[in-house]
């Protein structure tokens, strides 16, 4: 059983870590504190990566289970070490299991989930696969269950490259014609492989918009419950300001709750 794991939360060192294991999973359980909490629920983390945030809900909210799933195994074979390092903890909870699947996959189109979330995942994933997507997601919760979205930075924020930290430029990606953009990236990331990871993470990012996730939400046949949104501090330079809306370039992230509208029948 989960309250046999040993493990501690004084020996994290690495703040990211910290973030993912006990800010994210607060804020999801804060979110769902008024809709039955998460306490005996079947929880799927839709793009786990690490799986730290799934981790940290499995052993500090007593879901029944948490299921992670992602696209790359090397990212879920880090999710023990990295808690015997920072946890101490020796080996993953019973009520918590992983899955590598392949993109636009789900390990079992049968399962049933009470809570399906997904944080900063939605900006990485093919706009092409969007609405299969959400309509297996939607297939997967139960008639009462909640599917809870966060997507941050969007595409047209001044972050929204995800480069930053290498580019500090608000809308740097949006000022520069991509040559010009990964020239500046090279000159700060001398390391190629990283490079080239880095490279082909900006340039998979879809361009998706907080109106267009809602509209593709409902288009799916799910219910907003709530909707959240914060906005750059940034000044919008004056040329894009006459190109694009200012709503659009100031949202820097969405966060979605849902659930199945009444109408339960989606067009395919």
């Amino acid at each position: 059983m989960t309250s046999e794991k040993k493990w501690f939360v004084e020996t994290i060192t690495d703040e990211t870590y910290r973030t993912k294991f006990l800010t994210l999973p607060k804020i999801i359980s804060e979110w769902m504190a008024e809709h039955g909490g998460l306490a005996g629920k079947d929880i799927l983390d839709f793009g786990c990566g690490e799986a730290t945030a799934a981790l940290g809900i499995a052993l500090q909210y007593e879901p029944r289970r948490v299921v992670g799933v992602e696209i790359q195994q090397v990212e879920l074979d880090r999710c023990l070490p990295h808690a015997r390092d920072q946890l101490r903890l020796e080996s993953l909870p019973e009520n918590f299991s992983l899955h590598c699947v392949e993109p636009g996959m789900l390990p079992n189109r049968d399962d049933q989930f009470d809570l399906i979330y997904s944080w900063s995942v939605f900006e990485h994933i093919d706009q092409s696969l969007f609405p299969r997507m959400l309509d297996s997601l939607r297939s997967l919760l139960k008639p009462e269950g909640f599917l809870f979205i966060q997507v941050a930075p969007l595409y047209y924020s001044a972050e929204g490259s995800h480069m930053m930290p290498w580019v500090p430029e608000p809308w740097g990606h949006l000022l520069n014609q991509h040559d010009i953009y990964y020239s500046k990236l090279a000159s700060a990331v001398r390391d190629p492989e990283q490079l080239r990871l880095l490279w082909s993470t900006y340039r998979t990012l879809n361009r998706i918009t907080a109106p267009g996730l809602v509209t593709l939400v409902r288009q799916a046949g799910l219910e907003i419950v709530r909707d959240y949104r914060t906005k750059d501090e940034y000044v919008i330079p004056s040329e894009l300001a006459e190109i694009f809306q200012p709503e659009i370039l100031s949202t820097n992230q969405i966060v979605l709750l849902l659930r199945k509208g009444e109408n339960s029948s989606v067009p395919r």
